[in-house]
C-alpha cells in the first residue's frame, strides 16, 4: 500500500512538474509571439511610413512617373504624368491606351522581356519632345518597369536659339570683318600715292570698325540687360524731355533724307523711368524708322496716357515701307532682320539685328509691354508703355 502511495505522489509530482515546465514554454512563446507581432507591427509602420513619403516624393517630382507590372499594365500614375500624358487616372490600362504607342512600347518590351536594366530614349509627340527613362524593377515573372517622362521642348528650343545666336554672331562678325580684310589688301604702295583714294578707303574702314564696336555694345548691353546685371533704376522724369534728347542726334540724319520729324508730347507728362535705358529705346526705334522711311517721309513720335492714367503710351509712327504681316511675330528676335536685300539703301551700312530685342528686355524691365503694328508699303508704328510718374 505504501508502495502504491509513494508511486502516486511520484507522478503526481512528475505531472506538477511537467505542467510547470509546460506553462513556461507557452508564456515564453506568448512572449516570443508578442514580440513578433510588436516587431511586425514596427514592419507594418515602416513600410507604410517609406510607402507613404514614396508617393509623396513621386507627388512632388518634376518628372512624370509611371509604374508598370509584368504585363505592362499601369500601376501607379504620379500628377505629373497624368498631366504630361493627358489622362485623368490611367491604372488598370495598358500603356498604349494612355501614352503614345509603340515608341513607348518598345522600350518598356526591351525592359521587360530582353533584360535590360536602364534605357532611355527622346520621343517627340507634335511640337513637344520628351525624355523617356525605363528601369526596371523586380525579378523573374514579377519583373516590372518604371516609367520617368520629362519634357526637354524648352530645353530643346534654347538649344536650338544657342545654335541660332552663334551662328548669328558669326555671320554678322563676317561681314565686317572680311569689308576690313578686303579693304587693307586694297592699300597697296600704288594706292599710297593717290590722298583721295586712302581718305576714302580709311573712312570706309572707320565706319566697320564702327559697325564691330556697336555690335559688340550692343551685345554686351543684351548680356548685361538677360541676366540682370543691368538693373533698371526708376525716377520720375518729363516724358517731352526723353523723346527730345533721344531725337538730336537722329534729327540730321532726317534732314538729309527730307524726312519730316514731329513730336507730340504733352509738356507735362511724366513717366517712371530709367531716362538713359528709354532713351536708347527711343533711339533704337526712331533710328529704324528713319532707315526704313523713304525721302519726303514723316515720322511722328507721340505720347498718351492709357489704362485711366496709371501708364503712358508711346508710339513711334513712320510711313516707310512697313513690315510683311508674316515678320511680324519674329521683329524682337536677337538679330532677326526682314528682308535682309532691303534692310539698307545704297551706302548705308547695315543694322547689327539687335536693336529691338533690347529695346524689348528694357521695356518690360520697366514693367511695361511693346509691340507693332504695320501693313506692308503703309508704314509701321510702334508701340511701348511705361508706368506714369503721375
Amino acid at each position: 500500500m505504501e508502495f502504491l502511495v509513494g508511486a502516486a505522489v511520484i507522478v503526481i509530482v512528475a505531472l506538477l512538474f511537467w505542467l510547470w515546465r509546460f506553462k513556461r514554454r507557452m508564456d515564453a512563446q506568448a512572449v516570443a509571439l508578442k514580440e513578433a507581432e510588436a516587431r511586425a507591427a514596427a514592419l507594418e509602420l515602416e513600410r507604410a511610413t517609406l510607402q507613404e513619403q514614396l508617393t509623396a516624393l513621386m507627388q512632388a517630382s518634376t518628372d512624370g512617373i509611371v509604374r508598370l507590372d509584368e504585363n505592362s499594365k499601369v500601376v501607379y500614375v504620379n500628377e505629373t504624368a497624368r498631366a504630361l500624358l493627358g489622362v485623368e487616372d490611367g491604372k488598370g490600362s495598358t500603356l498604349r491606351q494612355i501614352a503614345w504607342g509603340y515608341d513607348l512600347d518598345s522600350l518598356v518590351n526591351q525592359v521587360l522581356s530582353e533584360g535590360s536594366e536602364r534605357l532611355s530614349q527622346t520621343i517627340v509627340q507634335g511640337d513637344r519632345a520628351f525624355q523617356v527613362r525605363a528601369v526596371a524593377i523586380g525579378k523573374g515573372n514579377q519583373r516590372g518597369a518604371l516609367l520617368a517622362l520629362t519634357e526637354v521642348t524648352e530645353l530643346q528650343r534654347l538649344g536650338r536659339a544657342r545654335r541660332e545666336f552663334v551662328a548669328n554672331i558669326s555671320h554678322e562678325l563676317r561681314t565686317p570683318v572680311t569689308s576690313l580684310q578686303l579693304l587693307a589688301d586694297t592699300l597697296t604702295d600704288q594706292v599710297l600715292n593717290d590722298k583721295t583714294l586712302v581718305k576714302d578707303l580709311l573712312d570706309k574702314m572707320r565706319a566697320q570698325v564702327d559697325l564691330l564696336k556697336q555690335l559688340t555694345d550692343e551685345l554686351m548691353d543684351l548680356a548685361l540687360i538677360e541676366s540682370g546685371q543691368a538693373p533698371i533704376r526708376l525716377v520720375s522724369v518729363f516724358a517731352a524731355d526723353l523723346v527730345n534728347e533721344a531725337l538730336v542726334p537722329l534729327r540730321p540724319q532726317a534732314e538729309r533724307k527730307e524726312i519730316a520729324l514731329e513730336v507730340h508730347v504733352p509738356p507735362d507728362m511724366e513717366v517712371l523711368a530709367d531716362p538713359q535705358a528709354i532713351r536708347k529705346v527711343i533711339s533704337n526705334l526712331t533710328h529704324n524708322a528713319v532707315k526704313f522711311t523713304p525721302n519726303g517721309g514723316r515720322i511722328t513720335v507721340r505720347a498718351t496716357w492709357c489704362n485711366d492714367g496709371r501708364d503712358v503710351q508711346f508710339a513711334i509712327q513712320d510711313t516707310g515701307i512697313g513690315i510683311p504681316e508674316q515678320d511680324l511675330p519674329r521683329i524682337f528676335e536677337r538679330f532677326y532682320k526682314v528682308d535682309r536685300a532691303r534692310t539698307r539703301t545704297q551706302g548705308e551700312l547695315r543694322g547689327t539685328g539687335l536693336g529691338l530685342a533690347i529695346s524689348k528686355h528694357i521695356v518690360e524691365a520697366h514693367g511695361g509691354s511693346i509691340w507693332v503694328e504695320s501693313a506692308q508699303g503703309k508704314g509701321s508704328t510702334f508701340y511701348f508703355t511705361l508706368p506714369s510718374g503721375e
